[in-house]
């Protein structure tokens, strides 16, 4: 599967991209994406981009990113459109190879079109703790950032999350964040889809929880399976990832 092309593995939590960049000051634009391909396996990526100082930031200090050692992270540095951006990712076999803090990934088997010959039915499921990440990144720094600082530090930055998945897209969840509606946006690529959701990146900071819910149907070997939970290194909380 050629979507996503990484070499090494190393995982992250969103608690330590903010953390480093709000410390250059949050102007910034960040982004999620997954890909699933037939077999189960696939890729994860998080990319920041930045303009002006925190760009020049990134470029000569990669965000301090929080690790599962087992799974070496491959960080690239670009430019585009006048703007840093570092890309860090992983691939991987199985879902289940993944450790995230802050995060739930998993793929559910719903059944089979035509006894399997139209395919499988299957959930994608995403749940985003964002409290969990704010409230680490809080007793890190012992400030807590309110509504008008944030939206005076990100402004109009965005926080996109996407995932592509194979086959067709039956439904896809709308969210709704801070007030606005965030409706998925579907399109055709490759032997699938893209389903991309953009919402205001103060809005995405000031959410408990998001959760992203794509029902698909596909051809391909596919169990259920979800990531592992990782403790923040500091406090080391264990949750029931279910």
């Amino acid at each position: 599967m050629n979507l996503v092309n990484f070499s090494s593995k190393r995982l992250f939590s969103l608690g330590a991209v903010v953390v480093c960049t709000v410390g250059l000051s949050g102007c910034f634009d960040l982004s999620q994406k997954v890909a699933i391909g037939g077999d189960g396996s696939g890729g994860y990526q998080i990319a920041v981009a930045a303009d002006g100082i925190v760009g020049e930031g990134i470029a000569k200090h990669k965000a301090d990113i929080d690790i599962d050692d087992d799974m070496p992270l491959h960080t690239e540095i670009s430019y585009r459109d006048g703007k840093t951006v570092q890309t860090s990712g992983t691939a991987f076999h199985d879902l289940s190879q993944l450790s995230l803090s802050d995060e739930t990934i998993s793929l559910h088997v719903k059944g089979k079109k035509l006894l399997g010959l139209g395919g499988t039915e299957v959930n994608f499921h995403r749940s985003f703790r964002i409290d969990s990440a704010r409230r680490h990144h809080d007793e890190d720094s012992d400030e807590h950032l309110g509504k008008d600082i944030l939206t005076s530090m990100f402004g109009d930055h965005t926080y996109t999350f996407s995932v592509w998945l194979p086959g067709s897209v039956d439904s896809a969840n709308t969210l709704w964040v801070g007030g606005h509606e965030v409706k998925p946006v579907v399109t055709a690529q490759g032997n699938g889809h893209l389903i991309l959701w953009r919402m205001k990146l103060t809005d995405m900071f000031l959410a408990n929880q998001l959760d992203f819910d794509v029902d698909f149907t596909a051809h391909g070997n596919f169990h259920d399976t979800q990531t592992r939970w990782t403790a923040h290194h500091h406090h080391h909380r264990h949750w029931d990832a279910t």
